[in-house]
């Protein structure tokens, strides 16, 4: 028998290069949700900012209405059109009640759940996606017409509070 070594090297070269190639895939693939991830983050967070500062110079008396915060942040999410790095998640709110402790006021923003495919191929991982969150808990001041609520409730000691009534201006630096 004669030993023939013929087409060895072409062997090696294929298994090489489908390693090679695989490897590449994968990096590839790892960079694009890493940036994909950046993008979804940069998003939540100037919607976040939005919301937190939509009503802030709102100088109504008692408003405290976050309805339009929420929608005005949803809107700025929707505006970064993620779906061109084909991230489907929709902004969801923290908003919390109007009863918060000051502690909790923390814990008031948006964030956003996306998935992401593992492997482009789909033959190391599967058909496994990443679940992925992104979060933006800025913390949410009240408004000015809140603040303005809780000065006038401190100052009368009562539960109804009218400062059109009173001769006395309001003012809190910090509320």
């Amino acid at each position: 028998m004669k030993n023939n070594q013929n087409g060895q090297s072409t062997i090696e070269f294929i298994f090489s290069f489908v390693f090679a190639v695989s490897l590449i895939l994968m990096v590839f693939n790892t960079s694009l949700n890493y940036v994909s991830g950046y993008v979804v983050h940069y998003a939540t967070f100037m919607s976040s900012r939005y919301f937190l500062t939509q009503d802030s110079a709102q100088n109504t008396f008692n408003a405290g209405s976050r309805g339009e915060a929420i929608q005005g942040a949803k809107k700025v999410f929707k505006d970064f059109n993620l779906s061109v790095f084909g991230i489907n998640s929709e902004l969801q709110v923290n908003d919390g009640e109007e009863s918060v402790g000051a502690g909790e006021y923390l814990m008031i923003g948006t964030y956003a759940q996306f998935e992401r495919r593992i492997d482009m191929v789909g033959q190391i991982t599967g058909k496994a996606n990443l679940q992925l969150i992104s979060e933006s808990f800025l913390g949410r001041e009240p408004t000015r017409g809140v603040c303005a609520s809780r000065v006038c409730q401190a100052i009368t000691d009562g539960p109804e509070c009218n400062p059109d009534s009173m001769d006395i201006t309001l003012f809190d630096d910090g509320c």
